[in-house]
């Protein structure tokens, strides 16, 4: 059984950050995508990467730190983008990646305290 935290979540962590920064400086795409696409998808990306931060690390400092690692990291993003050829940064997307980082944190939260309530013996079934 996975036990939490667990170090996979840290692997991820830093897999997301990656798989972000990449599409981010990568020549945005035309697609035809309804209207508040763009910031749903900042808010899961990021979501995602909190998410993984805090069910990696095992101290909430660590992972209050990896979040706010997230939001620099995204807010240098957009800076980067408005600079960047072909891409444009905004302040709109800078907030969703913060919505999303608390989203995610939160999340890790509820997951943490279910496992706590469903494997309270070493976190473990």
């Amino acid at each position: 059984m996975l036990r939490l935290p667990h170090r996979l979540f840290i692997l991820a962590y830093f897999a997301a950050i990656l798989a972000v920064t990449v599409l981010s400086l990568i020549p945005q795409p035309q697609l035809d995508a309804p209207d508040g696409t763009d910031k749903a998808l900042h808010l899961l990306a990021y979501g995602v990467i909190a998410g993984c931060g805090g069910l990696g690390f095992a101290r909430w400092d660590h992972r209050i730190f990896a979040g706010t690692t997230a939001i620099g990291i995204g807010v240098f993003l957009e800076v980067a983008q408005g600079a960047w050829a072909g891409r444009n940064g905004s302040v709109a997307d800078a907030l969703s990646n913060m919505a999303g980082v608390a989203l995610g944190l939160i999340v890790a939260y509820g997951v943490l305290k279910l496992w706590e309530r469903l494997y309270p013996a070493g976190n473990a079934a």
